[in-house]
């Protein structure tokens, strides 16, 4: 039974879209419900918390954060602009000439973070779970055929 959803998480690993978005990581964790909380043990490893509640169950916590950086540096821009003048035999002309302006972006430095709960139940099955976070974000599991 716990080899099951194993096997139902690695066949669902091949049917990923290329986009990770909120829905991808929702669509991703309920893949864990119904399973024995060792198949979450094998796959996350240990939560950064485990709190019990009134009826028995449990609540497991798992956080991640990623730190993020962008170098910064001289980015290439491509501006217009228009210019009026009067030629030889004093006529007002218009022009538009293009040309590269350069702007100056100074690095970035960021942080994302995701935690997520599972409630697992007393006979160590996952029963539901809860994420918040701009980090929460996986693979979209494309519907089948």
């Amino acid at each position: 039974m716990k080899f099951r959803h194993l096997i139902l998480t690695a066949a669902a690993a091949g049917l990923l879209a290329a986009c990770a978005t909120t829905e991808g990581y929702r669509q991703q964790t309920a893949l864990f419900v119904g399973a024995h909380s060792d198949a979450l043990l094998l796959e996350w490893g240990s939560p950064v918390a485990q709190d019990r509640l009134s009826d028995g169950s449990e609540v497991w916590t798992y956080y991640r954060e990623f730190d993020h950086s962008a170098p910064g540096g001289n980015r290439p821009v491509t501006r217009t602009r228009t210019i009026t003048y009067e030629d030889e035999d004093g006529n007002v002309r218009t022009r538009t000439e293009s040309y590269t302006d350069y702007v100056y972006e100074p690095p970035r430095y960021w942080t994302t973070e995701c935690e997520t709960r599972f409630i697992i139940g007393r006979d160590g099955i996952v029963r539901d779970f809860r994420f918040v976070g701009d980090a929460c974000v996986a693979e979209e599991i494309e519907p089948s055929a």
